[in-house]
């Protein structure tokens, strides 16, 4: 290496023995500092959270070989936390006891709003695509072939629905299915529950619901595992095109731990036929894409616009509470348009 030339220095000089000590110290001790530079403590590693549209076993299990993966990548060990109960996983996110994690497009807004997570990848399926659809199924044998004609008989049917931060099991049909006709569920059926994909699928396959909400991301596994189960139903009606969900990570990471996980993931399935399985035996999926904040805008405008339209047709509001409200609303959906402009302007 070439050095500047100071006046006074002779940087040729041979340096002394104590003086190469002090440097070859000083080089071990920088080699340390950069094979730790994940930012990881060995010790502390990293957990990363998953949502459960089955049971959090399953899930972990079909995760396990790509933690296996990071934790290489990371040097550093990897925790898995699965739940069906959305909100463990936004709050482990926020409490900083999980710092990477998989979420939906609604619990991402939740994240990023609260600056707690940025989103930095997004599933891709094996056929390339990077979105999906909510449906409405039914039985077979159930008289209901349409929506209209779940419309049409008010207090006569079942439902299983999905937890409420949920995107495709909750928001995206209560907005299109509901809201925009200004039906509320809550008295246009006869009972409603609330489970996970696969509970409220079993519970429609097994007649103890006449309607279930659901997506088309969860019936290949269906048609794999319970095939009897999907003869039985029938989709009535499906949504337009949901970003596919995303993976997120606290923001408090450090730079340099940020950048390794993108690339693990970026570049997680061309390492050979087992990635390529894990991927698919997770949810169908070839591999994950960059992307950032800006993906959760279709989201955001359909959870402003669908809370904007309950708020309008609340009778219970006086017009100053409407309009307090209203300004709120505004506020928060200025906040998040900032974010994902800013994602989008950075690249991320």
């Amino acid at each position: 290496m070439q050095y500047p030339r100071f006046a006074g220095t002779d940087r040729t000089a041979t340096p002394s023995p104590r003086a190469q000590a002090r440097r070859h110290l000083l080089g071990l001790l920088l080699a340390a500092t950069l094979a730790a530079a994940p930012g990881l403590a060995a010790a502390e590693g990293l957990t990363l959270g998953l949502i459960s549209t089955g049971t959090p076993e399953a899930t972990k299990a079909a995760w396990q070989p790509l933690a296996d993966a990071l934790s290489r990548a990371m040097n550093a060990p990897v925790t898995m936390v699965s739940s069906k109960n959305y909100a463990e996983i936004t709050q482990g996110v926020k409490s900083g006891a999980i710092q990477v994690a998989w979420v939906n497009n609604r619990m991402a807004i939740e994240l990023v709003e609260a600056g707690s997570a940025l989103v930095f990848a997004q599933m891709v399926r094996t056929d390339g695509t990077r979105g999906y659809k909510s449906i409405l199924l039914a039985r077979k044998e159930s008289p209901v072939k349409t929506l209209d004609d779940v419309m049409a008989k008010p207090g006569a049917f079942t439902l299983a629905i999905g937890d409420k931060k949920s995107t495709s099991g909750y928001l995206v049909p209560n907005y299109f299915i509901f809201a925009k006709r200004k039906v509320d569920p809550a008295r246009h059926f006869k009972a409603i529950t609330s489970g996970s994909h696969r509970e409220n699928f079993n519970t429609l396959a097994a007649g103890k619901a006449d309607l279930a909400i659901n997506n088309t991301e969860e019936v290949p596994r269906y048609q794999a595992e319970q095939a009897a189960d999907w003869a039985k139903v029938q989709v009535i009606w499906e949504s337009p095109l949901i970003p596919n969900d995303p993976l997120v990570m606290r923001k408090d990471l450090p730079g340099v731990t940020q950048d390794r996980l993108r690339r693990f993931f970026a570049t997680y399935g061309q390492g050979g036929g087992a990635e390529k399985a894990t991927l698919k035996a997770i949810n169908g999926l070839s591999g994950f894409g960059a992307s950032g904040d800006h993906q959760l805008r279709p989201i955001v405008d359909l959870e402003m616009f669908e809370a904007m339209t309950r708020l309008m047709n609340d009778p219970s509001k006086t017009p100053e509470q409407v309009t307090a409200a209203m300004g709120e609303l505004s506020r928060r959906a200025a906040k998040l348009d900032t974010a994902m402009s800013a994602s989008r302007y950075l690249g991320q």
